[in-house]
């Protein structure tokens, strides 16, 4: 038995029988030989040609591991996707490239298949296939991306298997289906099953990996392909006689060697399957041999011709040129003063963004014709600096930690959500349903002022669903998963249930609000936002719907200040008079992904929201103009987010505890702290964090007051 490779390529509708995305490479050290596949594939048409660099850099970083093979390869991987994301981060957003790899790696009749991004591979038995893929999976962000790659390994005996690595566009077009009857067919025929069945696709890629029943040195058997199926193709097959070689479909199947010597990595060496030898006479229609002989009259002619447009070509065609370039670079720089008078007159944030990005744009296509013309820098210059000033990008270096979990609060911790109110601040920790309180001045272990499965005033307590501060009353309000309303105060050693009218009429309430006393329940199951006043000690009035029910979508974050704002997956929504208003956050740079927490300074009308899937903390105004972003790696875990009363402090929940870092007046830059050594020249500084060991919390003003934190389950 011996392990085999098959493969065949369509590049732009012609076969190929090695494409430029996939890479085959052999390593041999002492005992042990490893063959490493590396097929890569576009995420989008622009990425496109970058594929075959992709792909040579993953091979070429895996040689130089000394690594395992997970080890190597994740490395490699890593290792890529942080070079090309450079190159994004340096390019403008219609240049950037993202490209999916899935690499195979042969050792002793074993293969480990690693995927990131899109890219598909089969294994396929006597009796089954399985169908590996990235979809709906952490290892679907492709290389060059904004995410962190998470590669899914998966390793698989050979012996009595093969392995199909194909380009996944190829499923879309023929199905599924298609390619379990290839697979069908054998190890000998699957790869000409799936031509006939894919020579309609323009590009693609298809290796085989085979156990097949040969002897040393041998060839396998010859993979059977009609060639009256191909007929009309612009395919050219190998002359065996002549030795000559034309671009044509050649399925090679190659046996791994024994292992020899030490050798570096190098292109795989290998024996094609031969086609038959095709013949096509030289036709000459309605003419003797004699007279299909060339005409060397009218050769000679037509070389003085020639030679004369290059004489002139040589003598006028420099200025010509140097004519045409001057006009062209004219013409896109011209383009470029337009567009940054254009940004200057732009009333709304995005507008300008928009005009800017043209800027640069424009200033690309004029470095390609003159890279020193200095008009071209001062352009990009005034366009760089125009965008850094609507980004508004605050680096927080580090905050402070007020609080560690581990050690003070029991295993296990599922931080979800947070509340600064009164001189306290409350917490929510899922996994046991617990809701803990600490003093915000004096910092210490924190207590336990709710757990689910107790009873409280004869109602038994369930998960916390979400918890908000009412300033006026002096006490934190939870929902939990019963829809159940408890009441928490300072002084108070046990939660107290309230009545709250109407609660199992509610659709799927998963967030409250409390704003001049009254209650507010977010509900998207009946697309409403309830309004209760107060009656007695609890909501014993009727609600009023403040939306008239509308399309809420899966929103999960809820702030009221008179105006309603809700979080909606990447959306930031406001609602006045009941009516939708224009979208929020005019100008900035990147969309909110992952946001899970908003809160809301009063005395300022500033909106703070935790976009954890961009790793920072963005800011609105109530007008809905993007104010500026906070930016950390750490706020990629952040789970929550709190205000102190007087809007000068952001408190942070992340999975290992709650730090803080002081904010920004409006329109001011961040409070620099004091004694830090680092500041950037236009007085923005470099680390937003306080050294403040204690947090100010005055319990008589409302903290993130309308502000309702709702756990992310």
């Amino acid at each position: 038995m011996g392990t085999w490779v098959g493969r065949y390529a369509i590049v732009d509708g012609q076969v190929r029988e090695h494409g430029p995305w996939l890479v085959d490479r052999r390593r041999e050290r002492e005992d042990e030989t490893i063959r490493l596949l590396v097929l890569a594939e576009p995420a989008d048409r622009r990425s496109a040609e970058f594929c075959s660099e992709v792909a040579e850099a993953v091979a070429a970083l895996f040689a130089r591991e000394s690594l395992s093979i997970t080890g190597g390869l994740l490395r490699a991987l890593q290792q890529a996707h942080t070079n090309l994301a450079e190159w994004n981060r340096r390019s403008l957003r219609e240049h950037r490239v993202a490209v999916g790899v899935t690499c195979v790696v042969i050792r002793d009749g074993e293969a480990t298949i690693v995927q990131v991004g899109p890219g598909l591979a089969y294994v396929s038995g006597q009796h089954s296939m399985t169908r590996l893929s990235t979809e709906g999976l952490p290892a679907a962000a492709p290389l060059g991306g904004p995410d962190e790659i998470e590669p899914r390994f998966t390793a698989t005996d050979i012996s009595g298997r093969e392995v199909l690595l194909l380009t996944s566009t190829v499923e879309e077009i023929i199905g599924l289906r298609q390619v379990e009857e290839s697979l069908a067919a054998g190890p000998e025929g699957a790869l000409a099953e799936l031509f006939r069945r894919t020579r309609d696709v323009t590009d693609m890629t298809a290796v085989l990996v085979a156990d097949l029943d040969i002897e040393d040195g041998g060839m396998p058997a010859p993979l059977d392909m009609d060639l009256d199926d191909i007929e009309g193709r612009e395919v050219v097959l190998p002359d065996i006689d002549s030795g000559h070689r034309t671009a044509a479909p050649r399925f090679e199947a190659e046996r791994a060697p024994e292992p020899t010597a030490r050798r570096r990595w190098g292109p795989q060496s290998s024996q094609p399957i031969p086609f038959p030898s095709i013949r096509r006479p030289a036709r000459t229609v309605g003419r003797t041999p004699l007279e299909a002989q060339l005409p060397w009259r009218w050769i000679a002619l037509a070389v003085g011709a020639l030679l004369a447009v290059g004489l002139l070509s040589w003598t006028i065609g420099p200025g010509l040129l140097t004519q045409d370039r001057a006009a062209e670079l004219d013409k896109v720089l011209a383009t470029a003063q337009q567009q940054l008078t254009t940004a200057t007159a732009a009333q709304r944030a995005d507008d300008r963004r928009k005009a800017l990005q043209a800027v640069l744009a424009a200033t690309e296509k004029a470095r390609a014709i003159a890279p020193d013309d200095a008009r071209v820098r001062t352009y990009a210059a005034q366009a760089q600096a125009e965008l850094s000033k609507l980004d508004a990008v605050s680096d927080v270096g580090t905050a402070t930690q007020l609080l560690k979990f581990e050690g003070t609060v029991t295993a296990p911790v599922n931080p979800q959500t947070v509340v600064v109110g009164g001189r306290s601040i409350w917490f929510v920790e899922s996994d046991r349903g617990r809701v803990f309180r600490m003093d915000a001045a004096q910092p210490s272990t924190p207590e336990e002022v709710y757990r689910a499965g107790s009873t409280y005033g004869g109602t038994p307590a369930r998960d916390p669903k979400s918890i908000a501060w009412d300033a006026q009353s002096g006490r934190l309000l939870l929902l939990d998963e019963g829809r159940s309303l408890f009441t928490m105060s300072e002084t108070a050693k046990t939660p107290v249930p309230v009545v709250l009218r109407g609660a199992p009429e509610l659709g799927s309430p998963n967030a409250i609000a409390v704003y001049q006393r009254s209650l507010y329940i977010l509900d998207p199951g009946k697309g409403e936002i309830w309004k209760y006043f107060p009656a007695s000690e609890g909501y014993d009035s009727e609600r009023t719907g403040m939306l008239g029910g509308v399309d809420l979508g899966t929103a999960t974050g809820l702030v009221v200040d008179g105006d309603v704002y809700v979080v909606d997956q990447g959306r930031l929504r406001r609602f006045r008079s009941g009516k939708e208003t224009a979208p929020l956050l005019d100008g900035i740079d990147t969309p909110p992904k992952g946001p899970v927490a908003l809160v809301e300074d009063l005395q300022r009308s500033l909106l703070f929201l935790a976009d954890r899937g961009n790793k920072r903390i963005v800011v609105g105004d109530r007008e809905g103009r993007f104010v500026r972003q906070y930016r950390n790696p750490s706020f990629g875990d952040l789970r929550g987010l709190a205000i102190s009363a007087d809007g000068s402090r952001l408190f942070l929940l992340s999975g290992d505890g709650i730090s803080y870092f002081d904010v920004a007046p409006a329109g001011q830059p961040p409070v620099q702290p004091s004694g830090s050594p680092s500041a950037s020249p236009s007085g923005t500084p470099a680390n937003g964090a306080s050294s403040s060991p204690t947090p100010p919390v005055a319990a008589s003003t409302p903290v993130g007051a309308g502000a309702a934190a709702t756990p992310a389950r």
